[in-house]
């Protein structure tokens, strides 16, 4: 046997899954807040974001008192004592439905999500947020092969690849 044949044994299949992680300092802003993810363009205000047609999904943080280091420390633009957190949002059914894409081939996949993954935030009290007041966030594009073996049910997920190139350069994107 062929280390070849246990690697890939004929009529495996492979596909991809595909996420939008999310990472940001809590309680910078001070207050709670949602970060929404789109395939296509944002809906302008006062829109609800969740009613967008191109709307993907949500992450949303909990501010408390305890996270926040003090107002001080944030008035001067520090974050200290501030708790990163992360989320994600998965875009595949959505590649599929939105983007009509019947197969999520990184080579198709990748430069539709850099002309059409687009994000916003909004204060729990619906007020939006301006993204160069929350240096922290963090959008990064996660690829994850899934491999279905003959005679398995569920597919084995493979390592997260990381594709920085597709929300780098815009506001909150990939550093």
């Amino acid at each position: 046997m062929t280390t070849q044949s246990v690697i890939n044994p004929p009529g495996t299949k492979t596909g991809y899954d595909w996420t939008a992680r999310i990472r940001c300092i809590e309680s910078e802003l001070g207050t709670n807040f949602s970060v929404f993810v789109f395939l296509g363009p944002l809906p302008k205000p006062p829109a609800n974001p969740i009613t967008s047609p191109n709307y993907v999904g949500s992450f949303d943080t909990y501010f408390d008192n305890i996270s926040y280091s003090t107002a001080e420390s944030r008035s001067q633009g520090g974050s200290s004592g501030g708790v990163l957190v992360q989320g994600f949002v998965n875009l595949s059914r959505a590649l599929v439905k939105l983007g009509g894409f019947q197969t999520l081939e990184p080579e198709n996949v990748v430069p539709y999500l850099k002309s059409n993954l687009n994000w916003c935030a909004q204060k729990s009290d619906g007020d939006p947020v301006d993204l160069h007041d929350l240096p922290s966030l963090e959008v990064m594009v996660l690829e994850v092969p899934m491999t279905l073996k003959p005679g398995d049910r569920i597919p084995q997920r493979g390592s997260p690849k990381e594709h920085a190139d597709i929300t780098h350069g815009k506001q909150g994107g990939a550093k």
